[in-house]
């Protein structure tokens, strides 16, 4: 059991019935064969002289959560927390070595819990708010001072408006201890509990999390299922202390 799960959240937003993430095209690329996007690849224009661009406008609903900086801020100076961060900065960095072409950069430890606790709480709406867990989103935001996830429809269609995430909201306190709940035994426990990026070949960036417990559908995933550790959100069967939300004494 954890202790109040809203106890450091800085507030929520639920009924978000006119969140309207938009996408665009801006032009055509071949596939990234190392498994990541990035930003400076080569487009292909969609036109010589193109004055607009095709979109679409997804109406729907989410649920936004944000985190008490304060709370953030006293848990990243726990010494057990500084370990574990050393820990997924080394796999980072391993990562790194052997792909030198990327641009990618170490999310911090913040990013790391809030992906976590998004995957956790994502599927624990997913039980019962009507959509199925491939028809959620998350955003992160993970900025000083400022910490919180946003969950919401990806569907364009009258799927991401059935008002399922606006009832979800109203009750966020029995989703969000079912979803830390859920985050403390993994079905592949103790071994998904006791991994290190460090130990593991091809799992550089990933500390607790499998497909038992963290990972979910990649089109659900900002970060296709990487930079998640479950042990820096609730205590796991290894105890090593570094979680956000404590257990109840």
């Amino acid at each position: 059991m954890v202790s109040a799960p809203t106890s450091r959240l800085g507030g929520f937003q639920s009924g978000l019935s006119c969140n309207k993430p938009g996408r665009f095209l801006k032009g055509t690329a071949g596939p990234d064969v190392q498994g990541e996007l990035s930003l400076e690849v080569k487009r292909a224009p969609l036109g010589m002289d193109a004055a607009w661009l095709p979109a679409v406008e997804n109406r729907g609903e989410g649920i936004f959560l944000q985190l008490r900086p304060g709370a953030v801020a006293a848990w990243l100076r726990q010494p057990a927390v500084r370990l574990r961060g050393n820990q997924l900065a080394e796999g980072f960095m391993r990562w790194k070595g052997n792909r030198p072409e990327s641009v990618r950069e170490f999310p911090g430890l913040p990013y790391y819990m809030l992906h976590a606790l998004a995957h956790l709480l994502l599927t624990s709406i997913s039980l019962e708010c009507g959509y199925p867990a491939s028809s959620l989103r998350e955003r992160i935001y993970a900025a000083p001072d400022a910490y919180g996830i946003l969950i919401y429809t990806g569907s364009s269609d009258a799927e991401g408006t059935l008002g399922g995430l606006v009832m979800a909201g109203r009750d966020i306190r029995r989703y969000m201890r079912r979803a830390l709940e859920c985050g403390e035994l993994c079905s592949n426990d103790p071994v998904c509990a006791h991994h290190t990026p460090v130990r593991h070949e091809g799992q550089d960036l990933l500390g607790s999390a499998c497909h038992g417990c963290l990972l979910i559908a990649e089109t659900c995933c900002e970060q296709w299922n990487e930079f998640l550790d479950r042990a820096l959100v609730v205590r796991t069967v290894e105890a090593l202390g570094a979680e956000f939300f404590a257990p109840v004494v």
